[in-house]
């Protein structure tokens, strides 16, 4: 049996008592399940797009390891998909037939709409999202907030939000709350200010943040960079977080990351933080209310 038919398995068979079960499908990708068998996925990416040369990808990356579903497995699998940017390992071109055949609404920035479009999803097909303002996503509830997600052009290291010209937000992350527990998918992101309050405030008790940093030679080349493991360990410490799962370690070659980096530096200055790598059967995290 592959990698990724015996993770669709699982996801089909996962029956949680409580809370709810988390998989890892590779890069920022997550899948989410209820114990009522409610399913979302953030920022999945499933195929071969990214990776195929063509006229709209000149320049195809190599992926360091494969995602652990195909799209026809996630299409099948989700009730929503919701996507923190346009980035095309977190909005895949190439899993727009599957998602738009099983009828599978996409949520994403509204400045991000334009392309999705250019993707090839119809405006149907597509829930823009406005950031601070609550919806409902596949029976999980949920709310955006800003990502910084854009080089400044002030020197190494500076971010900004990513923004359209008249203000719609290009990248964000996603408060999701369900089955008693309170998760922060933080899409691709640096620090901002502001950013802990608000998510001490909104009591998340599990953060889902990238790892693979940021460096000048990649910011030289036009990568936008991320939180590293050890600024998404003290930031899921400082908001109140009791886990803290790495996300965007093993897409692009390249742009990778080691998740152990953020294990250990929870271990020696965060021992009372949980940092967890969900594997084949998920992982659970039972009701915290």
């Amino acid at each position: 049996m592959s990698t990724r038919s015996s993770v669709a398995v699982a996801v089909g068979a996962a029956r949680p008592a409580d809370g709810l079960t988390i998989w890892l499908l590779g890069n920022a990708g997550v899948l989410v399940a209820d114990a009522r068998g409610r399913r979302i996925a953030i920022d999945p990416w499933t195929s071969e797009w990214l990776e195929t040369r063509s006229a709209a990808n000149p320049e195809p990356v190599v992926r360091y390891r494969p995602a652990r579903l195909t799209s026809e497995e996630l299409a099948g699998l989700v009730d929503a998909v919701l996507v923190t940017h346009e980035h095309p390992d977190h909005l895949d071109p190439g899993l727009v037939p599957a998602l738009t055949a099983a009828g599978v609404p996409v949520f994403l920035p509204r400045g991000c709409v334009p392309a999705a479009e250019a993707c090839g999803y119809p405006a149907s097909a597509l829930r823009p999202v406005d950031v601070g303002a609550a919806f409902d996503a596949g029976g999980f509830d949920v709310v955006a907030v800003p990502a910084a997600h854009a080089l400044a052009g002030d020197g190494y290291g500076s971010y900004t939000e990513w923004l359209t010209d008249d203000g719609a937000h290009r990248a964000v992350g996603y408060l999701v709350r369900g089955g008693g527990r309170v998760l922060f998918h933080g899409g691709d992101t640096v620090m901002w200010r502001g950013l802990t309050e608000r998510l001490r405030a909104a009591q998340v008790d599990t953060c889902l943040l990238p790892v693979n940093g940021r460096d000048w030679l990649r910011e030289d080349r036009g990568l936008v960079g991320n939180l590293t493991a050890r600024e998404s360990v003290d930031l899921a410490a400082a908001c109140g977080a009791d886990v803290l799962i790495p996300i965007h370690f093993d897409g692009v070659v390249g742009n990778t990351a080691s998740p152990g980096e953020a294990v250990d530096y929870a271990a020696a200055g965060h021992p009372d933080l949980t940092v967890l790598l969900p594997g084949r059967t998920g992982v659970h995290l039972p009701s915290t209310g």
